[in-house]
């Protein structure tokens, strides 16, 4: 691999050829968004794992399961709905108009 004078790696234009297609740019960008999301999420309930008490009846294997399921469609979900702008970035940046 090769870094060219213009800042890009030489062979990354035929990886942005036309057979690639703006949709294709799209989906692998809120998908990216989806897994910062969920790899967020996850850490943020960790945290919150700190102040749960053995008590607690929601501190469960099952409950922990279930809120992994909820937390996948919810990331899912706000990655197709523009979420935090994370894809739209993304998008913009690997899009043949922007270079």
């Amino acid at each position: 691999m090769k870094i060219n004078g213009s800042g890009g790696i030489d062979g990354s234009d035929a990886l942005m050829g036309p057979k690639v297609q703006a949709n294709d740019i799209r989906q692998a960008a809120e998908q990216f968004e989806a897994i910062f999301l969920r790899n967020m999420l996850k850490e943020m309930r960790k945290t919150n794992e700190l102040f749960d008490s053995k008590d607690n009846p929601f501190n469960s294997d099952s409950v922990r399961m279930m809120q992994g399921f909820y937390d996948d469609e919810l990331c899912n979900t706000l990655a197709q709905q523009h979420g935090i702008g994370i894809a739209a970035m993304i998008v913009k940046q690997l899009s043949p108009k922007h270079r």
